[in-house]
Formats: structure tokens, C-alpha cells, sequence
């Protein structure tokens, strides 16, 4: 076993070996390696073996916890590590309970401007479907 961090830095793991270490199965994470090209590097041996460093393995089990635990589909998880590298935030609007608030809020908003003189939904013949719709609370 190597002794110092240099040592530890140039250990390969087969892929069997990443399997038993990350619980993530050989079929996959050969999928992974060709849809995550770009951020998931593997060394061939000459005999065209799959090698994963110490890096690809934390790697793999950022892939397993993005798709598996969070539920993201491969290019989800794509948009989540751009983001991540890129040091941007994630995107609030994807979360459903923060864009099912929004819609209340709107909705609250624009019912109370209806309200306060307005002309009223249908005078046109028209009615909004914000204020036709049966999500969330009723506000009178």
C-alpha cells in the first residue's frame, strides 16, 4: 500500500475494484465514462483496461449521488456539474415547491390588482386561466 499522498495520487482502481467501492455497476459506469467524457477521465492500459484514479472515483460517486439520490437524468446531472464548476448557483425554477409558490404569489397578485379597479376577468371574454385554475388555496 502506498505510504505518502504523492503515492496515493497515482494508484489505479480497476473497474471491478470501483464497483465494489462505489456500489455503482460496471455496465454503468462504462455508460457514464462515454456520456461524461469531459469530466470523467479514465486511463487505458495498453491493453485498453479501464484505470480510475482516486479523482475519478469521488467522481463517480458524485455521478451516483446526482442520479440515484437526486433523481437527475444524465443530462440533469450534466447541467448540475456545469453549474457546480462554473460556481453558479442552481437554478431555483427547477425546484417545483419554489415555482408552485411563485404561481400562488402570482396568482394572489394579480387577483388583488383585479380587485382594487381593475377591469374584472371575462369583460372581454376572455378569462385568465390563473384565475380559472383549481391549484392551491382559494382567495376571495
Amino acid at each position: 500500500m502506498p505510504s505518502n499522498n504523492n503515492d496515493t495520487a497515482r494508484v489505479l482502481y480497476s473497474i471491478s475494484q470501483v464497483n465494489a467501492m462505489t456500489g455503482v455497476g460496471t455496465p454503468t459506469i462504462r455508460k457514464w465514462e462515454n456520456a461524461f467524457r469531459d469530466y470523467l477521465s479514465v486511463v487505458r492500459t495498453p491493453g485498453g483496461q479501464r484505470r480510475f484514479n482516486q479523482d475519478a472515483v469521488d467522481k463517480i460517486e458524485l455521478l451516483k449521488h446526482l442520479i440515484y439520490e437526486e433523481g437527475l437524468s444524465l443530462e440533469g446531472a450534466r447541467r448540475r456539474l456545469e453549474q457546480m464548476e462554473s460556481g453558479k448557483p442552481e437554478d431555483v425554477d427547477q425546484d417545483p415547491a419554489v415555482e408552485q409558490l411563485a404561481e400562488l404569489v402570482t396568482d394572489m397578485l394579480l387577483r388583488k390588482l383585479f380587485k382594487d379597479g381593475l377591469d374584472p376577468p371575462g369583460e372581454h371574454g376572455l378569462s385568465p386561466p390563473f384565475l380559472t385554475r383549481e391549484k392551491g388555496p382559494k382567495i376571495d
